[in-house]
């Protein structure tokens, strides 16, 4: 049987306007974000996209996205720790010029090559991509056949699919996922993963 997985970005916060940090700093939704969310909802309210249950990241501003659309499905939303954002530490509530300044090499370096170099806070994409396939093979696990939305963040989703999908780390600086933009991924019975769609944010263009 195959089993669908919708991964979403949240919407748009003030901070990413900003280009700040957010990690596991609880910012929520900004306007625009919350339009966002709403667009999301309307995509969902197509009868043809079929969901059989929403998760999210604790994190306000992924549960507010996917408590939109949710709706839409007559779902309930289930937070997920699995797929909280990464947490920077210490870097949060920071711009890459503020980081570059003070930090110097030890921050440049990781932002060349994140997968070698270490960080405030979780320490390793190590140990974001151990917990996230964690909780995506759990998920595998309980809805098999099913039909899965997963609403977290821009770092960790990124993470996350490069893995499932065998690619290169580098991918992950080669790439962008947009607020509230939908990449869809279906595993075959066999295991085999097929990688559909990444980063439609068509349901923006209504905005």
């Amino acid at each position: 049987m195959q089993t669908r997985f919708y991964f979403i970005r949240h919407g748009e916060t003030q901070w990413n306007k900003q280009g700040i940090y957010q990690g596991w700093t609880d910012i929520p939704l900004s306007e625009e974000g919350k339009k966002q969310a709403q667009c999301l909802r309307k995509r969902f309210e197509n009868e043809k996209l079929k969901l059989d249950a929403v998760y999210s990241s604790p994190l306000q501003r992924a549960m507010q996205t996917a408590e939109a659309m949710a709706k839409a499905k007559g779902l309930t939303v289930i937070a997920d720790n699995h797929f909280k954002e990464i947490n920077f530490g210490e870097w949060e509530g920071h711009t890459v010029a503020q980081l570059s300044e003070k930090h110097g090499k030890a921050y440049t370096d990781f932002f060349e090559n994140p997968f070698i170099h270490p960080f405030p806070g979780e320490g390793s994409f190590d140990a974001v991509i151990k917990r996230s396939v964690e909780g995506f093979e759990l998920l595998l696990k309980k809805h098999e056949g099913g039909n899965v939305a997963i609403v977290s963040h821009g770092g960790l989703l990124r993470v996350l699919i490069m893995t499932l999908m065998g690619m290169d780390y580098t991918f992950y600086r080669k790439t962008w996922l947009s607020n509230t933009s939908v990449t869809v991924i279906d595993v075959k019975e066999n295991g085999k993963k097929l990688l559909l769609t990444l980063n439609d944010f068509s349901h923006l263009e209504t905005l």
